[in-house]
């Protein structure tokens, strides 16, 4: 259950963001004003989704390096270890 988690939300994110940034869940923040640092409300609506998919890949990057990671500890029982050369 907890392997397919962060993948899982990271799909949701990714659904979300399609839904929002186009019809017909765009049309409530198709807006010029009010400007948002500089920019119209429309642009920093994009902009806001493009910066919140950056981190999550990066959350899941992280997490799976971390996964394999704990999956090539000696004594988990994979057989693997990253330390020996295979020969």
């Amino acid at each position: 259950m907890k392997a397919r988690l962060v993948p899982s939300l990271g799909i949701a994110y990714f659904l979300a963001m399609v839904f929002f940034l186009t019809y017909p869940g765009y049309v409530p923040f198709d807006r010029i004003r009010p400007f948002v640092l500089g920019m119209p409300f429309s642009l920093f609506w994009q902009v806001l989704w493009i910066s919140g998919a950056v981190l999550v890949l990066a959350g899941v990057f992280f997490w799976e390096q971390n996964r394999q990671d704990n999956s090539a500890q000696p004594g988990n029982g994979s057989g693997r270890s990253t330390d020996q050369p295979n020969t």
